[in-house]
């Protein structure tokens, strides 16, 4: 009968029908603040199964990628994409934000074609930013003159205080610039960016898995990041509520109005993949560095 018994529960313990599993520990997440870590917000609440880092800038991102501190890292895509190629032991697996930018101006009839000989503040020279930005000039033969500065509050702080300038903006930042400054007018990057190129949008931030991590471990993080998702695209209050409980830096009327604009969504890596190489192939053309210089091979996709 000890022999069963023993029997019995080493079973159990295979199937993961008892307590000590392999499972035991919550997976780790790491997120940027902004629309990446609202994605995750329902799965943040949950910390049996998850625990959740939200991190300002992109140096703490640099540093999970290479030290592997973290199962799951949120992170802009071709910076994932630039640190495949050093040798990370991460892999894509979803997109999760697709763009958040915005041209700013309290001009009437702000249209891409009137920024033709106009001044244009952009944050982040040669990152994701200036990238889009430069792109959709090109390709409507726009020649406008671009002075950058180097964030997004630097931008939104030249605009308060001289609004005659036109300036990029990008959510949750944009929503509190409107605070400040009531009835400016925008032009959607994204949409102009669809425009172009026929896409929805590019794919700006997705999620980063340890090459450790299990596919089991790794298909239940996905449904509960879709699900996630889906909650904070189709119930505002809940989502409003829950960042507000979860101690998120932003006031709920900046939630209120960023959360429908930052184009928080959810592809996997296999449906996003064409869409991410075509965004990946504008990269290459207008500053290859920002994701090493090269298309990522078949093993960056999960």
């Amino acid at each position: 009968m000890k022999k069963i018994l023993v029997f019995l529960l080493a079973i159990l313990l295979t199937l993961g029908l008892v307590g000590c599993n392999s499972n035991s520990e919550p997976l780790t997440i790491m997120a940027p603040n902004g629309a990446p870590a609202l994605s995750q917000l329902f799965m943040q609440d949950d910390s049996e199964n998850y625990s959740v880092d939200i991190v300002n800038g992109a140096d703490p991102l640099v540093a999970a990628f290479g030290s592997g501190s973290h199962d799951f890292i949120f992170a802009p895509t071709n910076l994932g994409a630039k640190l495949y190629t050093s040798g990370i032991e991460y892999k894509f697996i979803a997109a999760i934000t697709f763009g958040n930018y915005y041209l700013v101006s309290m001009e009437d009839n702000f249209t891409i074609e009137s920024l033709e000989g106009k001044d244009i503040v952009v944050f982040g020279q040669n990152a994701t930013s200036d990238i889009i930005i430069r792109y959709i000039l090109e390709e409507n033969n726009i020649n406008a003159t671009i002075t950058y500065v180097d964030a997004v509050a630097t931008a939104n702080a030249e605009f308060i205080a001289d609004n005659t300038k036109i300036i990029m903006s990008a959510e949750p930042l944009l929503s509190i610039l409107a605070l400040n400054v009531p009835d400016f007018n925008t032009i959607d990057l994204q949409a102009e960016y669809q425009e172009i190129t026929g896409e929805t949008s590019y794919p700006q931030a997705g999620v980063f898995v340890k090459t450790e991590i299990t596919d089991r471990q790794i298909r239940n993080f996905l449904d509960d990041l879709e699900n996630s998702v889906e909650k904070v695209n189709n119930d505002l209050d809940s989502t409003v509520a829950k960042a507000v409980e979860l101690e998120y830096t932003f006031p709920e009327a900046v939630l209120r109005s960023a959360i429908p604009n930052s184009n928080i969504g959810f592809v996997t890596a296999e449906d996003i993949r064409e869409d991410l190489e075509d965004y990946f192939n504008i990269i290459l053309e207008m500053n290859g560095v920002l994701i090493g210089d090269q298309l990522p091979d078949d093993d960056f996709y999960f």
